[in-house]
Formats: C-alpha cells, sequence, structure tokens
C-alpha cells in the first residue's frame, strides 16, 4: 500500500469515527434527562417509550372480553328435515288439484267424459287449494295436461333445490330471490308459467330448513368465553407507554418498571446509537464503494459527509429536548431537508437521497416512539433532493429551498392525519413551517462557507467562479488581454462540448476561463499578448523558450492553489496541455541540430502536467487547442471555410489521441466525435465568411451611398501554430 492509499484509508477511517464516536456521545447527553423518577399519581417527568414489547394483566377488561366473546357466537343452527319433506310435499300437493277438477262430472250436463268448463275448474280449484291466489288458479285451469306435467316436474326440482339449502327465517326472501332469478331463467317453461305459478308457489310453501339448538349454542359460547386470554395492556416496541404531564396510572408504572425506564442512566442509549452508527457506517461504506466510488475515493467528501451527518444529531438531540418541554408535535421541526440538500448539493444528488437512511435513523434512535417524524424526514429527504439538480444561477437555490420550505408543513399535516395523533396537527404544522425556514437559512448560509471550506466544485461555487470580477480573472485581463479573450472563447467551446455529451458544462466553462491564468506572470512571452513589441522568444534559445511555455501550466496551477479555487478546476488546469510536445520549438531545436532528432531531448520539449483525467478536462484540451489554431489561421486569412476548420479540428484530434492523452479518462470515441462537431459548428460561427464593406467610392464613383462588392481574395495555405501554444 503506497502513500497515498494509506492516507485515503485513514481519511475514510477520520470520517467514520466522527460518527461512530460523536452521534452516540450526543445520543447519550439526550438521554440523562431519564433520571428523573416515575411515581404513581404524579405527572410523568418526561415522555416514556416502551423499548421492547411489555404486557400488564387487567382484569376487568378480561371480564369484559371475555362477555363480548361469548355474545359475538352466532346462534348454532340444526336441520330441520321435516321442513325440508314438507317443502318438496307441499309442493307437489298443490298440482294434484289441478287434475283434480279437470276430472269429468259424470252428473254434470254436456258429453259424457268432457272435463267441466274452465270456470268451474277456477272455482273448484280455489276451494281445493285457497292459498294460490286467482291469477294462479286461472294459470294452472289454462295449461293444457302435457304442460301442466312440465311446470309441475319443473317446480317440484326447483323446490328440491331450495330444500337442500341451509336456510334461515332472515335468509328466506333474499335465496328465494336469487334462486328463482336464476331458475326461472334457464328452465323450460310454457309461456308465462314461470312468473304465475312456479314463483308464487314456491314463495308460499318455501319456509326456514334449519333451526336454532339452544344446547349447542350455549355451549359454544361457554367455549369462547374460556377461550379469551387475560387481557393485558400492551406496548410494543417503540410505542408510548406515558406522555409528558399525563398522570401514571398504575399499569403505566407498572410497565415503566417491568422496563427498567423508572431512572436509569444514559449508558444504553450510548451503547445502542454505538451499536447503529456502526452499522450505519458500514453500509455507507460498502454503498460509496460500489454505488459512488468517485466519493469514496475523495477523502474531503467523506469527511464533509461525516460531519453533516454529526451536525444533523446533534440538530435531532436539540429538537428532542425542545419537545420534551413543549409538545410532541415540534419533532417535526428536524431539518431533514437541509441535510439532504446539502449533501446532494455538496457531494452528490444520489448521496442525498441515501441521506433517508441517517435521516430517518437519527430521529427513531433518538426518539424511537416517533415513527411518523421518521417517515416525514424520509419524504423531506426525497422531496428536497431533485429540487437541488437543475440550479443554474443563486436565484435558483433561493427558489429550491423557498418550495421544498413550503412543502414541508403539508408533508407533516398529512403524516399526522394518517398515523396520527391528530390533536398535534397545528403544531406539526408549525413545526414544518419552522423546518422550512431553518432548511432556507442553513442551506443558504452553510453552502458558501462549506464549499469554500472544502473546495468543493458546487453548482455555487462554479457560479461565482465563472463571475469576471474574479480577482485572477481581472489580473489575467489587465495584464494578458489576449490570453483573457482566447479564455472567453475556449470557456464557450469546452461548455457547448460538455453540454453535447452529458458532462459537466459549468465546470468546463469555469476551467476554460481559468486555464491559462498561468500567463499573467510572463504574459509577453505569448504570442496573443504581443500587440507591437518584438517577440522576445526570436532572442531565446528553444529549450528556454519551450520551458518558458511550460511554466505557464505550473504556475496556473499554483495561482490556483493560493486562490483555493476547487480541485476539479486546478486538475483541469494542470492538463489542458496533457504532456503534448511543445511542437513549435521542438521542430526549431531539431533544426538547430541539424535534422539529428537524437540530439534533441523529447522530454524536455513535453508539458509536464498531466493527461486529463475527466471528461471536462479533456475537452478542454481540445477546445484550447482548437481555437488557438483556427484562430491564428484565421488572422492571416480573414474568414475560414468549414471544410478547413473541420480539418483542421480533426487533425488536433487526432494527433492528441495517438499521442495518448485521453488514455486516463473515461471518455468514449462517440463522445469525442460528438466534442468535435460540436466545437467544429462553434468555430465555424465565429470564423463564418463576411461581406466585405469597401469605402466609400470618391467622388465622381458610383454615386453616394453605393457601395461595391468585390470577389474574395484566394484563401492563403494554413499557418504553423504560434510559438505560444
Amino acid at each position: 500500500m503506497d502513500l497515498g492509499e494509506r492516507h485515503m484509508v485513514l481519511q475514510r477511517l477520520l470520517a467514520a469515527g466522527l460518527v461512530v464516536l460523536l452521534v452516540p456521545i450526543f445520543v447519550a447527553i439526550g438521554a440523562v434527562a431519564d433520571e428523573q423518577p416515575v411515581r404513581v399519581g404524579e405527572p410523568a417527568p418526561r415522555t416514556i417509550f416502551a423499548e421492547s414489547l411489555v404486557q400488564v394483566a387487567d382484569a376487568e377488561a378480561t371480564d369484559t372480553a371475555r362477555r363480548t366473546a361469548a355474545e359475538s357466537v352466532e346462534p348454532v343452527l340444526a336441520p330441520d328435515r321435516e321442513a325440508q319433506s314438507a317443502i318438496v310435499r307441499d309442493v307437489r300437493e298443490v298440482f294434484v288439484a289441478p287434475r283434480e277438477v279437470r276430472r269429468p262430472d259424470p252428473e254434470a250436463d254436456g258429453v259424457i267424459g268432457s272435463p267441466p268448463p274452465p270456470a268451474e275448474q277456477r272455482e273448484r280449484l280455489a276451494v281445493l287449494e285457497p292459498d294460490l291466489d286467482q291469477d294462479a288458479i286461472a294459470a294452472l285451469v289454462g295449461l293444457s295436461s302435457g304442460e301442466l306435467d312440465v311446470v309441475e316436474r319443473e317446480t317440484i326440482d326447483i323446490a328440491q333445490e331450495l330444500a337442500r339449502q341451509r336456510v334461515t327465517e332472515d335468509e328466506l326472501d333474499r335465496l328465494l330471490e336469487e334462486v328463482l332469478s336464476v331458475e326461472l331463467a334457464l328452465r323450460s317453461l310454457p309461456g308465462d308459467s314461470g312468473s304465475r305459478i312456479v314463483r308464487p308457489v314456491l314463495e308460499e310453501h318455501m319456509r326456514p330448513t334449519v333451526t336454532v339448538d339452544p344446547d349447542a349454542t350455549a355451549a359454544a359460547r361457554q367455549r369462547a368465553a374460556e377461550g379469551v386470554d387475560e387481557v393485558v395492556e400492551t406496548w410494543r416496541a417503540g410505542e408510548v407507554i406515558v406522555r409528558a404531564g399525563d398522570v401514571v396510572t398504575p399499569r403505566q408504572a407498572r410497565a415503566v418498571e417491568e422496563l427498567g425506564l423508572a431512572g436509569g442512566g444514559p449508558w444504553r442509549a450510548w451503547l445502542t446509537a454505538t451499536v447503529a452508527m456502526l452499522l450505519v457506517s458500514a453500509v455507507a461504506g460498502v454503498y460509496l464503494s460500489r454505488m459512488q466510488p468517485i466519493v469514496w475515493v475523495t477523502g474531503k467528501k467523506l469527511l464533509l459527509l461525516s460531519l453533516l451527518v454529526v451536525a444533523y444529531a446533534l440538530l435531532v438531540v436539540g429538537v428532542t429536548a425542545v419537545v420534551d418541554a413543549t409538545s410532541a408535535g415540534w419533532l417535526f421541526a428536524v431539518p431533514a431537508g437541509a441535510l439532504a440538500m446539502l449533501i446532494a448539493l455538496l457531494i452528490h444528488p444520489v448521496i442525498g437521497i441515501a441521506a433517508m437512511l441517517p435521516a430517518s435513523g437519527l430521529v427513531l434512535l433518538v426518539r424511537p416512539d416517533a415513527g411518523s417524524v421518521a417517515l416525514f424526514a424520509a419524504i423531506v429527504v426525497l422531496l428536497s433532493v431533485p429540487l437541488t439538480t437543475r440550479i443554474a444561477k443563486r436565484s435558483d437555490l433561493r427558489s429550491a429551498t423557498l418550495r421544498a420550505g413550503v412543502s414541508y408543513p403539508a408533508v407533516a399535516a398529512v403524516v399526522v392525519i394518517v398515523f396520527g395523533p391528530t390533536d398535534e396537527i397545528w403544531v406539526a404544522i408549525a413545526a414544518g413551517a419552522v423546518n422550512g425556514l431553518v432548511t432556507a437559512l442553513v442551506v443558504q448560509g452553510a453552502l458558501p462557507f462549506l464549499e469554500t471550506m472544502f473546495r468543493l466544485p458546487t453548482v455555487t461555487a462554479l457560479l461565482d467562479l465563472s463571475d469576471r470580477n474574479h480577482p485572477l480573472l481581472r489580473e489575467l485581463e489587465a495584464k494578458a488581454l489576449g490570453s483573457y479573450n482566447h479564455s472567453g472563447m475556449v470557456a464557450s467551446l469546452t461548455e457547448r462540448a460538455c453540454r453535447a455529451i452529458g458532462a459537466n458544462p459549468l465546470l468546463g466553462s469555469v476551467a476554460g476561463l481559468y486555464h491559462d491564468i498561468g500567463k499573467v506572470r510572463q504574459p509577453h512571452f505569448f504570442i496573443e499578448n504581443q500587440q507591437g513589441i518584438a517577440n522576445p522568444h526570436d532572442e531565446l534559445e528553444p529549450r528556454v523558450s519551450a520551458t518558458i511555455i511550460q511554466n505557464h501550466v505550473i504556475d496556473g496551477v499554483e495561482m490556483a492553489i493560493e486562490h483555493r479555487l476547487p480541485p476539479e478546476v486546478v486538475a483541469c488546469i494542470g492538463s489542458h496541455h496533457g504532456t503534448m510536445l511543445v511542437s513549435y520549438f521542438y521542430d526549431k531545436a531539431i533544426r538547430a541540430a541539424g535534422g539529428d532528432r537524437d540530439a534533441v531531448d523529447e522530454s524536455a520539449y513535453r508539458y509536464r502536467g498531466h493527461k486529463p483525467r475527466s471528461k471536462e478536462a479533456a475537452l478542454l484540451l481540445l477546445a484550447d487547442c482548437s481555437e488557438a489554431t483556427t484562430r491564428a489561421m484565421a488572422m492571416s486569412r480573414g474568414t475560414l471555410p468549414r471544410e478547413d476548420i473541420e480539418s483542421t479540428v480533426e487533425r488536433l484530434l487526432q494527433e492528441r489521441l495517438d499521442d495518448g492523452q485521453f488514455e486516463e479518462c473515461d471518455l468514449t470515441f462517440r463522445e469525442l466525435r460528438r466534442a468535435r462537431d460540436t466545437i467544429v459548428d462553434s468555430l465555424v460561427g465565429i470564423y463564418h465568411p463576411r461581406i466585405a464593406y469597401p469605402s466609400k467610392p470618391p467622388s465622381g464613383g458610383d454615386g453616394p451611398g453605393v457601395t461595391t462588392e468585390r470577389p474574395a481574395e484566394p484563401t492563403p495555405p494554413p499557418v504553423p501554430a504560434p510559438p505560444a501554444r
């Protein structure tokens, strides 16, 4: 393990140690109030929650529960076989009478053997079946013998089906309606005999097929009462046993005593918190190493993450102290949103989402009874982090904190309505409003301090650096105006290229602005700053000139570190030429050696920076050389056609690929091609052809106000890159 790896391991251990050591201390300090004794009949000195399941017997509740259990037993029903037989028998007898009235009366006038007239049949049937209504009687008389047989058979079948059902008095009408609706629709009955005969016959003769068995019912209720266990008042882990200020009942006092909470020390709380933080640290280590390796290898971000968690734990303990003195609803003031937004802005949005674990876990660690507040903290994290992902200016940060703060009272109200206690709803809403205010103040107040202290390239830090009034940019403008203008162009090219491939455009833009700040120490040795003076390189040896050119990278890194620029920007400055050759002076040295390449030490003519290690740095390298070369070409030609710009940028890109300058960054060839095309489009927009506007013609020419266009001059051949590059 080399020195750098050992240093990284020590930073990780320090970050974990801060959480494992400090958070349990804060939790233990908050538990000191547990020393106050709890006595029956006196107000509880604090809110006490069950750390594990506890049960206390309640005789009165037991008797009530047993009576309720006995009364809740439904009566035991037994089949009534006689009723079942009677249903089918009575229905069958209904159809005996219609056949009886159809038999010829030997004493009646008329044809011998003929049935009586229908009117007489109806009269006789009404006497034999007084329970049938006139409509059913008329329908029965109107049936032919064959139809009567069909109706009888189908009606008896339905009656047998009904008799097999277990039917109570209360269910009788419902069953008849359900069965008859289906059966009458499925069976083939002549005419409307289903509604006129079958339905009224079955409704008339259907009866309950079960009866209540009193002995069996009494035995069942006795068994139900005996089966009820002794009722105990139960408090599950995390539930409140007694709230601060409430008079302590004997059962509550006994439960508190059984749990050992009548007056214990803070050591248990410290031990629990230590174990919990060890677990959280282990989970965080695995998560970061697998899911966020960039954060895992950045010691200062790990240290910042641990400090934020420790600060949040201290705030949770402080809010809990306020709750113990006032109302439990104030627990909704825990600033989980501030923790999540700071982590998202300073470290990474994905880590901000993962902050749900410590945000809700610390609430439960300090107040195990506050499950609803832990849920509130998790929801707040999910609501707050997405608001930080599209911040492009300071006003966006204010807007994000405002929107987050406005949502907190609503979330608190919903959580209280769903999970209770509803009597705390107005306090919870007020606490949510305070939470939003605290979040806005903490995020906007702590963010500049933390990003400066830890030199982090946050959106707001980069926005501040992009201000052209920054001392470094002012100095560059004052001492090296040509380099300043060149840096502005490179910043624009890099920003567009970053946006095209999904890299960080703001980081690319800021890196472009500052990449040449090292030139302020020797500005006149760079051709873009040599207005009106001779080129000092003409009098110097090639190696001396190359060293001066190389030093602007080293000087730029030193100045960036002195002004506490983020390391990501410093890295871009140190790699904006990679390890390329200072080719102009290298070729000059070879010519001076008579063309003998072996006589020239190539390594002395390579930039002493490092190869780009990020996408932004790689795009800066390409944008820098592309802008400088095309600008030199345009200075000699006036304008550049697109074909020349494309070929130039392609040549520069290929040279750097062949030289291995992109080996240490994770750019793909597809992204390089997209970035190349974007840079070409930008340069074409800068060096597009322009119409020549000749001076005003002399008197006697084409007339006042008239201009004459002239054909463009032939394009001169490309010129080599200037010594400054």
